[in-house]
This record gives structure tokens, sequence and C-alpha cells, in this order.
């Protein structure tokens, strides 16, 4: 960091979970509607795909590998990093997102299968990931000293990206502040300085630039909780395609927060369209509110939901918030237009002196509650600071994605619920799915060739790495990537 680019307000995608957040780092651009946006197509770590009947359901961390599925979940839309550079051999270790590479490790689903199931022991668990560590780095100095065995010439890859998924696995296990997470992280920095030095060996370093990022923060609950009889009191059945269980919604996931799909009344064989607002005032069998219902879940006070004529170019978002003190609504919108470089949108609130997330409280931020559409550089400059940095750009982006939920209920983090699709999972309270910035803002490092300038960015996107390390390059990022080169 104090030899190169740095910036220790880097916001990363919405929501704030693996998947979606790693498409965007490694593509340059965000999610939105994958089939006429130049964009990528993935919302949610799990996700309903409605297009097809019966619906499937997508889970990336599923024991069939869907995993595997990422790549083809991006869409032709959108374009990886590796897939930007069109001569130069290219790898990916242990990054799934690889489409574009040369040389991929694990190299097949065998493989990765061995590796998920050792790490599932937990007798092996602490022992492998220092192995898991020290594999990813000794994988990449393979791939520069013997470069003939992965890619058929004697060319070192020329861009290659890793993926340290041990820090992950111990957060959600141990904690941020727990004594394996914070090792985990030396050992981590340890097998960079081995790259770095090996590198310098090699006579690569000065001619080489390493950025390092998350893709998300972490935050601690205060207790788990449980939904399993509240769906079932409002006459709701879960849909589940192998148990051959037709359902009228589906929870594709609820931690902090909830992602809500429900079966619109005219959907037919061809899948499940998305339900009208007022479908979703009168659902089910016993013909609930589910715009007021929802907020009787343990602590959620935050909702979002897409207006019922919103088209991929134009179109409102709905948005609730509960005050936990006084059970007061607050209301308030985000309307969009346009698609790409020419992407905008306006946040109104109902009350401009208490609006949905908060702004209105601050000199910066209260400024952008004035009636106008901005782009995504004005609403980060206006809000990386705050809680929900850039929120009102991010969140119709994904509701233009057609397999987002219909409604996404979120609670302050206090209370998590470990819900997927319709299992109940046994997970642990640190998780990183809510708008604050423990979750949303992340820090950016670029160095190793001296020749990179010194610089500390006050705020940035984790899009902007594509073109950033493409500059170094001298290659032009594609189309789609919305993030914008740092020098």
């Amino acid at each position: 960091m104090e030899n190169g680019i740095f910036s220790k307000n880097c916001v990363t995608d919405f929501p704030t979970i693996t998947y979606p957040t790693q498409q965007s780092l490694i593509t340059g651009t965000y999610t939105g509607d994958y089939r006429k946006e130049l964009c990528h197509g993935v919302p949610l770590s799990d996700w309903m795909g409605r297009h097809i009947a019966p619906p499937k359901l997508r889970c990336y961390a599923s024991k069939d590998l869907q995993i595997y599925k990422m790549n083809e979940d991006l869409g032709p839309n959108c374009q990886t990093i590796l897939e930007m550079i069109d001569d130069g051999n290219t790898s990916s270790i242990v990054q799934f997102i690889n489409r574009g590479a040369d040389y991929s490790f694990p190299e097949n689903k065998i493989k990765l299968a061995f590796y998920y199931l050792l790490l599932s022991r937990k007798r092996f668990f602490l022992k492998l990931i220092a192995l898991a560590n020290t594999v990813i780095i000794q994988k990449i100095l393979e791939n520069f000293k013997k470069p003939k065995k992965y890619f058929g010439n004697n060319e070192p890859p020329i861009c290659s990206h890793l993926l340290f998924f041990t820090s992950d696995i111990l957060c959600h296990a141990f904690g941020y502040d727990s004594k394996y997470y914070k090792l985990n992280l030396i050992h981590i920095d340890k097998q960079i300085g081995i790259l770095m030095r090996e590198l310098d060996k090699m006579g690569y370093l000065d001619d080489t630039a390493i950025a390092i990022t998350s893709d998300h923060g972490n935050y601690r609950a205060g207790k788990t909780g449980s939904l399993r009889n509240f769906f079932e009191s409002f006459g709701l059945t879960h849909y589940h395609p192998r148990k051959n269980i037709k359902g009228n919604f589906n929870l594709c996931g609820f931690g902090g927060v909830g992602f809500l799909n429900f079966k619109g009344a005219s959907s037919h064989k061809y899948g499940w369209r998305h339900p009208t607002i007022n479908e979703l005032k009168k659902y089910g069998p016993k013909r609930i509110n589910l715009l007021e219902s929802l907020f009787k879940i343990e602590e959620s006070h935050l909702m979002y939901y897409r207006d019922s004529n919103n088209t991929y170019d134009k179109g409102i978002i709905h948005l609730k918030r509960k005050d936990r003190t006084t059970g007061n609504i607050v209301l308030g919108t985000i309307e969009y237009r346009g698609t790409g470089h020419n992407y905008k949108t306006k946040y109104i609130a109902e009350d401009d002196n208490n609006d949905i997330f908060g702004y209105s409280n601050d000199d910066i931020a209260s400024k952008l509650i004035d009636n106008r559409f901005h782009s995504i550089n004005e609403w980060i400059e206006g809000t990386y600071h705050l809680d929900f940095p850039m929120y009102p750009d991010l969140i119709p982006r994904h509701f233009k994605n057609p397999r987002s939920s219909d409604i996404i209920v979120s609670t302050g983090g206090k209370v998590v619920f470990t819900h997927e699709h319709e299992k109940n999972k046994n997970e642990p309270l640190y998780t990183h799915d809510i708008g604050l910035r423990k979750c949303a803002i992340v820090p950016l490092m670029i160095g190793g060739s001296k020749e990179i300038p010194y610089k500390e960015i006050t705020y940035c996107k984790t899009t902007d790495i594509v073109p950033t390390l493409l500059k170094f390059l001298g290659k032009s990022p594609h189309k789609s990537v919305i993030g914008k080169c740092l020098i």
C-alpha cells in the first residue's frame, strides 16, 4: 500500500453477497437485464430462473457443483477481464468465474469435489486452510516457471486472478475478531510476499501489477431467528422442483436480508411471471398484503420492490422503512432511466428530513435528493462515507435482472435468519449482506512494479479495478464496463 495506488473506501456491489460481488469485480460491470443490456446476469448467490417451467433454482454453493454454471450465467453481453485480453496467456486459480482463462485450477469437477470434501471435514479444516493458501501461490508461480506445461508455449501469463477463499470460510466459522481469522490473513500476506519475492527472482516483478481487494465486508448479528412457521401461517407453500412441490413462493435466501419470489396470477407453462403490486397486496389463499405483513418478520425494517410497469430502460423501485421505535412507515422511490453509460437514477424521499437511507442527515448526500437524475459517479462521491453507499444506483440494476426477486426485506443485522430456498441452514452469526459500511466498503491496493504511481484514492468502486489493470497493459475495456480507470 505504501508503494502504489490504494483506497480505504472502495464500494462493492448490491447485495453484499459473495456472488454477484465477485462477478462485478471481475467483469467491471454490474447486473441488469442480461438479455438486452450490456451487463452480467447474476443477481444473487441463489436465484430463481422464471423463464422456464418448472422454474429452476440456482445455488452456487450446492453439492451438485452449480458453481461451474456461473460462467454461463454471466450471459453474452459482458466479458471477464481475461476475455478482454485478446493476446497472451491467462490463468485462473481457484476462481470459478474463469471464462476466458487458458488455464484454470482446479482443472476439472472431480478435483473440485475432492477439495470441497476435504474442507467439509472438521478435523482437517484448520490444517487444510494453510495448505490451500500455499497451493494457490505455488500454482501461479508454476505458471511463470513452466509456462509450456500449462499453455503450450514459453510465454508466462499476462493476466491471472487468484481467490483466497479461506478468509471467507474462517470469517463465517469463527468471526472477523477471532485469532484463526487474523492468523490466516497473516498467512495470506506471507504467501503474497513469497509471490513477489519469486517474481522478483525471475525478473517479472518490475513488469507486474498486483491488485488486492475483497468482495464484501462482514458483521456479527446478535442472534439467529427462524422463519419456518412464519410463511406457513400465511398459507404460503415453498416451491421445490425436485420434490414436485409446485408452491406459490420461494425464499432464495434470508440472512440479514431476504430475497422473496412470488408466483404471478397469470403465470403459465413458460414460467413464473413477476406479480403486480396489486397482486402482492392480496396474495395467496388468505389474500394477505405482503407489503405490510412482511414487516412482521423480527427486526425487519427495510423493504424494496419493483413497480408493475418497469422496463429494462426505465422504471421505479419502491422503498419502505419501518421506524423501529414508533412503527411509522417512511416511503421513498428510486426512478431509473437509460442503460449502460447513459444510466442515471433519481432518489425521491416522501419526507425531505427523513429518507430511507438517512442521506438527508448528511450535508453532502442530502444535495443528491434534489428531484434530479444522477450518475453512478455522483452517487459514489456523495455517499461513499455513509451506510448504504451508492444504493440509489445499485438497487435498480439488481431489480432490472429478470432473475431477481420480487420483494427484498432487510433487518438491521441484530437478527439473521439462515434460510436458503426451503432449507434452514445451521449458519453462524457472522455474515455480510446488509447495506452498512462494514459490509459495503472494502480496501483496494495496487502495487508490485515500481512504475505504479503512489496515490491514495479517496473513494472508488470494485468495478474500477478492471479498467485500471487493463490500462497498465495498454488494453481497452469491453463496452459493458462501468468502472473507470484510477490513473
